[in-house]
């Protein structure tokens, strides 16, 4: 008996391996992929939201450009909030500080971490989350509102050739330096019920529809369908955190295994699984750190980590 509709999968146009490198860009959503595909790579070898999420696509499409670009982060992006707490309108608030010193040193850093990764990624993930972004009046683009009131922005809602427009001249822009680089595609399950989910759904349907354009365009392009394994695979409630809107930490799971499953080489899932093997061992918290046996367990849990590393060239921890 089929008790639910199963979502073809395309065919994986590349295979991540233990040397790969990824790096993920857009909403909280490809947080929650990134974070598996981290947790299976060395350390290093995945950055996930380097300037934290990222919704809109016009953002997502600029932070592209921006990384491709050598030039800091402009004064005008920090401002000092009524909280006494500066910010970057173009990061999110875990690089906000007290001091604005310390807030332009931690995105700098940020920045040229991904900057970095992205010159030398096999796979750069981006995940569309809504059509809608947000301006200052004076129309520059912010990523974070960073808790200001609604009133000191303007709301823009974009239609599906001005998403297709914005993104394919990032991706044009990015072809000239990573020609091969492997770009995955994927649309945020969340669904914004502050628009009404009517609009929600139409706004999801522009992510796709440009989404379905860049593919069809860029060789090196590839959709992979997280929105539709919730949706459609899926279809439950159950499947989804308390508030109804986002995906459980079961969806995710689920999803992040499907990924896996799909672009994951043999190699990687052994890594990947005796890695994570280690790891638990290296956690386990024992009742008598002292004891004889204790002892030994760390004993033998060094001597497999040594292994681990001549078999694999790379430290499990």
């Amino acid at each position: 008996m089929q008790l639910f509709t199963p979502v073809a999968l395309p065919p994986a146009p590349f295979r991540l391996t233990p040397i790969s490198r990824v790096l993920t860009l857009g909403s909280c959503f490809a947080q929650h992929i990134g974070q598996h595909i981290a947790a299976a790579l060395p350390d290093g070898h995945a950055l996930v939201n380097p300037f934290g999420p990222l919704y809109a696509p016009q953002v997502i499409a600029h932070h592209l450009r921006l990384l491709l670009d050598t030039a800091p982060l402009p004064d005008a992006t920090y401002f000092e909030g009524v909280e006494g707490l500066w910010h970057n309108r173009w990061f999110s608030t875990h690089f906000s500080s007290a001091e604005l010193a310390t807030c332009r040193r931690l995105t700098a850093t940020a920045l040229d971490a991904a900057r970095n990764l992205l010159r030398r990624a096999d796979v750069l993930v981006l995940t569309l989350g809504t059509d809608r972004c947000y301006r200052l009046p004076d129309g520059r683009l912010v990523a974070n509102c960073h808790k200001q009131p609604a009133a000191a922005f303007t709301e823009h809602a974009a239609d599906v050739e001005t998403l297709t427009s914005d993104l394919r001249r990032a991706l044009d822009s990015l072809r000239v330096l990573r020609p091969e680089l492997q770009v995955v595609w994927t649309v945020s399950p969340y669904r914004y019920a502050k628009y009404g989910l009517h609009a929600s759904q139409l706004a999801k349907a522009r992510l796709l529809l440009a989404v379905d354009a860049l593919c069809a365009t860029d060789e090196r392009s590839v959709y992979f369908p997280a929105y539709e394994l919730l949706l459609d695979e899926l279809r439950d409630y159950r499947y989804y955190a308390r508030d109804l809107l986002h995906p459980s930490d079961t969806a995710v799971e689920f999803i992040a295994e499907r990924f896996a499953g799909w672009c994951f080489s043999p190699a990687l899932c052994r890594f990947s699984a005796e890695r994570a093997r280690l790891m638990r061992a290296r956690n386990h918290r024992p009742l008598h750190p002292e004891s004889d046996e204790h002892r030994a367990f760390r004993a033998k849990l060094r001597q497999e980590a040594e292994l681990f590393t001549e078999k694999w060239g790379f430290s499990p921890f």
